[in-house]
């Protein structure tokens, strides 16, 4: 005799499997534990580099008269001057000849103003130039280098300058750090007459020569 099931009982269990269904807890994604790439930082901007000044020439350097002007000019000190202490206005030399010329001391003074290295433009200082046969020069004027402008950027007050025999007119001519000329009011000049004494070598007795002060 076959037992046959009743719609309940089926309906029953589908009902049941649904709710089991149901209640079944939804399993979440795992959570990505890996930390994100870091973004790197822009690269810093470069430090502005700094504007460099100008720089007076070097201080035996002669700058050309573009270079000079860009530099202003130290004032001249109020009542400043220069003199030449030795050879005196006039005065008659004689001296032994090293190759055509006579070697003539001479003694640079200066007053109100400080002697000082040719280099650092310095208001109130300034260093001593010789122009053999030549005028002052007027101011604000680089001062030439050559064999008739003689200069003497250690600060010295004291040098042999070698003259051909004859009159010769000096003038000493006070410039600032980078050999600009004061003008006439930092000028002095004098008038002397050179003469040969012998020849070096020739006469035995005359002795070694005076060597110039370079």
């Amino acid at each position: 005799m076959r037992t046959s099931r009743t719609p309940g009982l089926s309906c029953l269990l589908v009902l049941l499997v649904s709710l089991f269904s149901c209640n079944k807890p939804t399993e979440e994604p795992a959570a990505n534990t890996e930390s994100e790439p870091a973004v790197p930082a822009a690269p810093a901007a470069p430090a502005a580099a700094a504007p460099v000044p100008a720089a007076a020439p070097e201080a035996h350097a002669h700058p050309t008269a573009e270079a000079a002007a860009a530099f202003p000019m130290p004032p001249v000190p109020a009542g400043a001057k220069v003199a030449f202490v030795a050879p005196r206005d006039g005065e008659k030399i004689a001296g032994p000849l090293e190759n055509g010329k006579v070697s003539v001391k001479v003694q640079m003074g200066a007053e109100g103003i400080a002697i000082k290295p040719a280099g650092p433009i310095e208001a109130g200082s300034g260093h001593h130039h010789i122009l053999i046969d030549a005028d002052p020069i007027a101011a604000g004027i680089v001062v030439p280098k050559d064999d008739t402008h003689l200069h003497f950027g250690q600060g010295q007050t004291d040098a042999n300058v070698a003259l051909a025999p004859g009159e010769h007119t000096l003038t000493m001519q006070l410039a600032d750090g980078i050999h600009r000329s004061y003008g006439p009011t930092l000028a002095a000049t004098i008038k002397i007459n050179v003469a040969a004494a012998g020849s070096v070598g020739a006469d035995p007795t005359l002795g070694s020569p005076v060597k110039p002060t370079k």
